[in-house]
């Protein structure tokens, strides 16, 4: 099992933001996730980045299996729902009224675009639920660390924004 393949939500409710992704980290023997490199599929909504939050946490025997089950788990409900599959039909069918001749239903958009935000609401609750259970496995130290790292992580990300996209300098009237 490769521990990559956790869920991206796990980040919000340990304090991760979607926009921070981790740099690389190369755990040790008994860190989380064990040697072996990174690799594996990445499932849909791209979950691998969650897992990599553990990454430098020495996880017990214990909690790895913990995490391990949990996100087993959510990965045979993801596979059973297939709520990728159920998005991107969804997504073909407002392609194909907006590429269609004629006017535009908007109604039908309108619709469409209800049943997205529905899926994705689903979907949140479901990575809510699993990060929720993952958070439990861990110690408030581990917490901690995490937390400590996704505070340097977002540091990093805004000077990073703020050297991309500098203010303007203040005009002289």
């Amino acid at each position: 099992m490769n521990y990559r393949n956790g869920f991206l939500a796990t980040a919000a409710v340990i304090g991760l933001s979607l926009a921070a992704l981790p740099a690389s980290a190369h755990p040790g023997k008994g860190e989380f996730p064990p040697p072996g490199g990174p690799g594996g599929c990445m499932m849909g909504g791209g979950h691998g980045h969650a897992m990599s939050m553990l990454e430098g946490l020495d996880l017990t025997k214990q909690q790895r299996k913990q995490v391990d089950t949990i996100l087993h788990d959510a990965r045979d409900q993801d596979h059973a729902d297939d709520m990728r599959g159920e998005f991107s039909k969804i997504h073909q069918q407002i392609q194909d009224i907006l590429t269609s001749p004629g006017p535009v239903d908007k109604d039908k958009i309108a619709a469409l675009q209800q049943q997205q935000a529905t899926l994705r609401a689903q979907a949140e609750a479901r990575h809510l639920d699993v990060a929720s259970r993952i958070h439990d496995v861990l110690t408030p130290d581990q917490l901690a660390q995490v937390k400590a790292r996704q505070t340097k992580i977002h540091d990093l990300m805004e000077q990073l924004r703020e050297a991309e996209h500098p203010a303007p300098p203040p005009s002289d009237k």
